[in-house]
């Protein structure tokens, strides 16, 4: 008789430990974005931005020559940017360029980075506010700047 109330004691001691096991944790919110722009010289597509209650994730996508106008090219660089009311904060920023004084290919991934990139303030500003930009520096020294608004499609 005296073992029954350990037994039950026992018992309850160990539903009380497991009594978390198997409950599966929140599911993190999540949202994903891809992006693309264009002007009359190139284009930019297959970017994405994966924001999470965790890290956001941002693929600048692919940058392709158009035209031909950057033939001479011999350094470049690419931003994208969220464009505000007081300044611009660059999420992706990149850099190319030849040492040798050959000319370089500008046609190639912008890039990737992740940490914590935009903040939920920023959600809004997201849509109608995130540009790319190319500065490029050719044979000559001539230096040239582009900026093109990129559009924003949740999926």
């Amino acid at each position: 008789m005296k073992t029954i109330p350990k037994t039950i004691a026992i018992m309850l001691v160990y539903s009380c430990l497991f009594s978390g096991c198997g409950i599966a944790p929140a599911a993190e919110q999540s949202h994903v974005y891809s992006f693309r722009g264009e002007n009359e010289f190139f284009t930019i597509s297959n970017g994405v931005i994966v924001l999470s209650d965790t890290k956001d994730i941002f693929y600048g996508g692919n940058l392709e020559e158009t035209q031909g106008k950057f033939e001479d090219i011999v350094s470049y660089s690419t931003s994208v940017y969220l464009q505000s009311d007081d300044k611009d904060r660059i999420l992706l920023c990149n850099r190319v360029e030849d040492l040798t004084g050959a000319t370089i290919n500008i046609s190639d991934e912008i890039g990737k980075v992740s940490g914590d990139l935009i903040e939920e303030a920023d959600l809004d500003e997201l849509q109608n506010n995130l540009f790319f930009e190319l500065k490029t520096k050719n044979l000559n020294g001539e230096e040239n700047e582009y900026h093109v608004q990129l559009i924003l499609t949740k999926i």
